[in-house]
């Protein structure tokens, strides 16, 4: 650094200044920094600061923690596999009718946000939706998987099982039905009815094949499958080449999910 410096003749001379020679600013406190460089955001001598700064320090802290609990999560789950299969068993009557076929319909009528029954949820040991835990279901598969009789019965089409992908419910209930995330308009024209809205058409629902088995919801790298806390009955629809006693059905189910996924959120 140089200092310039005029001379009795009236020349003026450079001189080269040692970074030592020059005493140090006087600190200032953080009232002298407003002073001389007045926030603009603080209108009309408001000594506050605005809410949107407020929430954004907020939200910063929310991404570090949830970085955090992110690196646990993932240093405790996903050492060896991402990939986690669920196992349930459906026994869907305990009558002891002989007939060729069985059906059943739940949870139709129930209203968005209203908890269901008959079904299974994921990531809580309570029947709580609060505490569950989302997440991407990438295949399923169910099977019929009792004898029944002499082993001669077979299961002829139609034969499936339907599920509604379920979705937090606050109060500490089950989990309830997810609406339809697009708009959709009907034209019957040529139709006596045609559904897509209400308690069973406006809200996501999913099938099973029991005839010819194993359904995938995640067929390439693009698509995420299906998100949820869980699964509750829509409808069994069985039917058998000769009658059978209902009381002997049992379905097999495989819900396989990608445990990256889990989260609290939709």
């Amino acid at each position: 650094m140089y200092k310039l410096y005029r001379q009795k003749n009236g020349q003026v001379k450079q001189v080269l200044v040692e970074p030592s020679d020059i005493p140090p600013a006087p600190p200032q406190s953080r009232e002298d920094l407003n002073l001389n460089f007045p926030n603009p955001l603080n209108a009309k001598g408001q000594d506050v600061e605005p809410t949107f700064l407020e929430q954004e320090e907020r939200q910063f802290d929310l991404i570090k923690q949830n970085e955090s609990q992110q690196a646990k999560f993932q240093t405790k789950k996903l050492q060896w596999s991402n990939y986690q299969i669920l196992n349930f068993q459906i026994k869907p009557t305990d009558s002891v009718t002989s007939q060729a076929y069985y059906n059943a319909e739940y949870n139709t009528a129930t209203a968005v946000g209203t908890a269901m029954t008959d079904g299974v949820m994921f990531g809580t040991g309570i029947k709580n939706s609060d505490d569950a835990k989302y997440y991407n279901i990438v295949y399923a598969d169910v099977r019929f998987s009792t004898a029944i009789g002499n082993n001669v019965e077979f299961i002829r089409p139609p034969s499936y099982v339907e599920f509604y992908p379920m979705q937090k419910v606050v109060g500490g209930v089950f989990g309830g039905k997810i609406p339809r995330q697009v708009e959709a308009v009907r034209d019957k024209t040529n139709l006596d009815t045609l559904s897509v809205g209400g308690t069973e058409f406006g809200v996501q629902s999913m099938g099973l094949n029991i005839y010819n088995q194993n359904t995938y919801y995640a067929q390439s790298k693009d698509l995420r499958g299906v998100r949820c806390i869980g699964l509750a009955l829509k409808q069994i629809q069985i039917n058998f080449d000769v009658s059978v006693t209902l009381d002997d059905i049992r379905l097999d189910f495989e819900i396989g999910y990608d445990l990256r996924t889990e989260g609290n959120n939709y």
